[in-house]
């Protein structure tokens, strides 16, 4: 971490709730979409499986190509001769998969047949015509079905189902059971579920003939990656490609998974020799636009009488349905996270990647750490009741003190700074816990069931993106950097172009805050591009919005750019005012001599210097003031299985919910809820507390609405809202939120992950307080969603939800 006073030349932005004023042109419908760009395009449609697993016997698309107005059809045969295989990244077993369906289908919904045409209502009459005859093969639905020994192979190159399976174990697991003094087990199911940002997937594609060169417009989440994906599958040098990503209508993961439709898309624009266009309607994007995995998951926490937990193991199996280059990922993630905010001295972890006739996943909403932390906070519950001690000091007793940090996990994670013990104890006073659990009693007296719940949780950030090849050997990538671009314009303001892109994060309002304070200006004099355009942005490999990792790398990368600029600033100041340059300072857009600040240049003046008057320079310094830099977090270790960090930074939070079940009809009100949030120096409180509410709604919608419902055949029963429900905000309750403040000593501003929390803690919070109302019932919850139909069968007949 830089010392700040340093760093910054004033300290009157950061740290304050600045208004995002980039939104005015969202509000007024000015922003720039993919589906808005003005060109003359083909439109795409795509004809998908109707089956779960089957052979394809025989595809005609004869009548389709004659028909009037069609430019182009693609198959999975056409795709198998002109592209190479997706590469997998975290499974050890062999698979072959294409970005379409060849030879068999694997999933409803897997496109088997592109078609451009002049307009959308053609492309999809065309599809009409296309005549498939498939073979149906015995759909695998549930991972129980998977990993029967007559099971059907999903792919059959593997000779398995289960195309991972490790068994990972960190610090002495045997001496903690040999000491504990009982155990604890339990097993949980969780559901399917995604994210619906407002605006899909989108892309526009256009082949260069002449060069035989692509340009594509999408609003792709991680740009970075997809160009090298995009490029390899195409074989295509790197310059082949121009990626240029618009205004993007959120994320949260899902928009990770866009590239193999982008490769599609460039078939198809070398077919046709023109610009083709696809937006991916809702339908598509509930069946086919991936999802977070389900998962079983089976845990036991070795412990003392006193409540001390000495050792951990999980048997992780998830259904990674059936996109390999996603399949295993989730895995690691949670073994990543597995103890949580507690000092816990040796872990066991059986990581299993099941592949089945579901739709893809991609990471998203967390990616892994919801599971994890769900568990981990409903086993701190029950080991609680079965010590006899309240939740709450079942967790001041397993905490990580303050004094313990830097704290290593038994894997190799390192959280870096933090006061788990502080957050606790603010959230149960804004939640009036003891009250309410004197309260409590009285009101199941009246036939009124309430419950409060509590869960603490880590929130990662920055992946170090090794973690994928963690069983394969040497990764593609490690580490996490991005690279920015910070320069003066000629009329003395400033203009910043990251290598990552803005899904709604306020990015812009966050950088200009940051170099406002750095070059002691205005941050309206600081403008952001948030769109990339690879030809011209400074991106990497990792470069991106995902993982939280704005805060740290990419503001990273601002800096030490903007530190460039400031440092050529000063020295064409000092030349000009021949004054040293440790004796000037920054004045409101102007650098001035210390002992006498009418002794001035301004800004402009500067700049008509660096790039007009370039002979008033001093010598031997180069024209302009535009500066580029790269950032990487210095804490990233190499990939091992023995000591590994799989996430750079650690924030914290304590969730609490108090609710009421209506036993009668299932409902679930949550009354009120507090989040206390650690996630290090905050840039713009606003924009946190933004997030740290809009994730727990995430986290919300997760326990109580959401689930992608399946049936035996593999048929998925929602694919629209009316099926895949939703929070709204008419029915949530009124946030409390609170933050504790534990800056990180491995980034330069002391920022840590903020974004995610909510999506991870809450799962947990919400599930502790309706098993807490429910008590009098007898009813446990070991599984999601919490649904009106599932707590009345629990009341009522099963005692389980």
């Amino acid at each position: 971490m830089l010392n700040l006073d340093e760093l910054f030349v004033t300290r009157k932005w950061v740290g304050k709730p600045v208004r995002r004023d980039q939104d005015i042109r969202f509000i007024r419908g000015e922003a720039t979409y993919v589906d808005d760009l003005e060109m003359e395009c083909g439109h795409v449609a795509f004809l998908r499986s109707i089956y779960a697993h089957a052979r394809i016997k025989r595809i005609d698309t004869s009548k389709a190509a004659a028909l009037s107005g069609v430019l182009a059809v693609v198959t999975g045969e056409d795709v198998a001769r002109e592209t190479r295989p997706i590469v997998p990244r975290a499974i050890t077993r062999p698979a072959t998969q294409y970005v379409m369906a060849v030879e068999k289908v694997r999933y409803v919904g897997e496109p088997l047949v592109a078609v451009v045409a002049e307009d959308r209502y053609l492309a999809e009459d065309a599809l009409e015509l296309i005549d498939v005859e498939y073979e149906p093969l015995r759909p695998l639905v549930e991972i129980e079905d998977a990993l029967r020994e007559d099971a059907p192979l999903i792919f059959e190159e593997a000779g398995s189902n289960e195309l991972l399976h490790e068994k990972l174990e960190h610090g002495n697991i045997e001496a903690a059971y040999r000491e504990a003094d009982l155990f604890v087990k339990e097993r949980f199911r969780l559901h399917r579920y995604s994210s619906t940002p407002l605006e899909n997937w989108a892309i526009i594609a256009k082949h260069e003939k002449g060069d035989d060169a692509f340009v594509v417009w999408a609003n792709d989440q991680q740009p970075g990656r997809s160009t090298t994906n995009v490029c390899n599958m195409l074989g295509i040098p790197n310059s082949g490609l121009r990626l240029i990503v618009p205004d993007s209508g959120g994320g949260f993961g899902i928009k990770l998974a866009i590239w193999p439709y982008i490769v599609i898309l460039c078939l198809l624009a070398r077919r046709t020799d023109r610009a083709v266009k696809w937006v991916q309607t809702r339908r598509e994007h509930l069946l086919a636009g991936t999802h977070a995995p389900d998962a079983r998951v089976e845990i036991e926490l070795a412990l003392r009488r006193d409540g001390r937990i000495l050792g951990l193991s999980i048997k992780d199996i998830q259904n990674d349905g059936s996109f390999i280059h996603t399949a295993g990922i989730y895995g690691l993630i949670k073994f990543a996270t597995m103890v949580g905010c507690y000092d816990i001295g040796a872990t066991r972890a059986e990581l299993v990647s099941v592949v089945t006739n579901k739709g893809p996943t991609v990471q998203n909403r967390g990616v892994g750490k919801p599971t994890m932390i769900f568990v981990l906070e409903r086993m701190v519950d029950i080991a609680a009741r079965r010590v006899g001690l309240d939740p709450a000091e079942m967790r001041f007793r397993n905490f990580v003190q303050p004094g313990q940090m830097p704290y290593s996990t038994p894997s190799g994670e390192i959280y870096e700074s933090g006061n788990y013990p502080e957050c606790l104890r603010k959230a149960l006073s804004l939640s009036g816990y003891e009250e309410f659990r004197k309260r409590k009693e009285e009101m199941r007296e009246q036939g009124r069931y309430l419950g409060i719940g509590m869960s603490a949780s880590i929130e990662p950030g920055t992946s170090n993106l090794g973690y994928y090849y963690t069983h394969r050997g040497l990764p593609e990538y490690m580490g996490n950097a991005e690279g920015a671009i910070v320069g003066v314009d000629y009329d003395g303001n400033v203009n910043v172009l990251l290598g990552s892109v803005d899904e709604g994060q306020g990015h812009a309002t966050t950088t200009a805050q940051v170099v406002a304070d750095m070059l002691g200006i205005d941050p309206g004099r600081v403008s952001m591009s948030t769109h990339l355009d690879s030809l011209i942005s400074p991106f990497l490999g990792h470069s991106g919005c995902y993982s939280n990792k704005f805060n740290d790398v990419d503001l990273g990368a601002v800096i030490m750019a903007t530190k460039k600029v400031r440092d050529k600033m000063l020295r064409i100041a000092s030349h000009a005012l021949g004054v040293e340059a440790g004796e000037l300072t920054f004045r409101n857009g102007e650098i001035c001599w210390a002992k006498d600040e009418r002794r001035s240049i301004a800004f402009k003046e500067i700049a008509t210097v660096a790039y007009k008057k370039i002979l008033l320079l001093p010598e031997g310094m180069e024209p302009g003031l535009k500066e580029i830099a790269y950032y990487k977090n210095p804490a990233a270790k190499p990939p091992s299985k023995a000591n590994f960090n799989v996430q750079l930074t650690h924030s914290n939070s304590v969730h609490m919910a108090t609710v009421e079940v209506d036993v009668d009809t299932g409902a679930v009100t949550i009354v009120k809820y507090v989040i206390v949030h650690d996630c290090g120096t905050q840039i713009n409180p606003g924009i946190v507390e933004g997030m740290a509410i809009g994730s727990t709604v995430h986290g919300i919608g997760a326990v109580l609405y959401e689930e992608f419902v399946y049936d035996e055949n593999g048929q998925l029963l929602s694919t629209s809202f009316m099926d895949y429900l939703k929070p709204l905000a008419v029915g949530l309750p009124r946030f409390e939120v609170a933050h504790v403040e534990s800056p990180c000593p491995t980034t330069l501003l002391g920022t840590k992950a903020v974004g995610e929390g909510g999506a991870i803690g809450s799962l947990a919070a919400l599930a502790n307080a309706v098993e807490d109302a429910l008590a009098p019932f007898g009813v446990k919850v070991t599984s999601l969603p919490i649904t009106p139909e599932k707590v009345v069968r629990a009341v009522r007949e099963t005692g389980e939800i």
